[in-house]
């Protein structure tokens, strides 16, 4: 049975029964007294991420999902999911990177502020992406506690 963007995601929306683990360059969330941080990543540090997705894709089938059309594709290179600097740092939120990792029954989507997202059901899936977020020098955290 092929897989239905639906599964994953309610318009612009992941489904609910997913929850997120955070990617960042930094170990935990910034802060105000922090902020300036995010004025100061340099194209180097930025490149983790593009490093992070073609780690996943050599390692996983990863299916981008296109959410103006409502479909998802099979990608047969790292290349159709990453992006230049510049493309990355004038685009808006509507064509952030969103792939379906479904050996995992996840989603990984972007997010402003240097940030991506693990959407998961369980920890299997970030036990086993935690060794390639570690290997392209980002880290991954959880919700702060309330």
């Amino acid at each position: 049975m092929p897989l239905m963007l639906a599964q994953y995601f309610q318009g612009w929306d992941v489904t609910p029964e997913y929850r997120p683990e955070f990617i960042s360059l930094w170990p935990g969330w910034l802060g105000p007294e922090n902020y300036h941080l995010l004025d100061c990543v340099a194209e180097s540090e930025w490149q983790r991420f593009n490093d992070l997705l073609a780690l996943i894709a050599s390692r996983y089938e990863v299916l981008a999902a296109n959410l103006e059309l409502g479909q998802l594709s099979a990608i047969a290179s790292s290349n159709e999911i990453t992006q230049t600097y510049a493309a990355a740092m004038t685009k808006d939120a509507s064509q952030f990177t969103r792939i379906v990792i479904p050996e995992l029954d996840c989603v990984v989507s972007e997010d402003w502020d240097f940030t991506y997202i693990v959407w998961h059901k369980d920890r299997t899936a970030i036990d086993s992406l935690a060794p390639l977020v570690e290997r392209a020098g980002l880290h991954h955290f959880g919700r702060e506690p309330a």
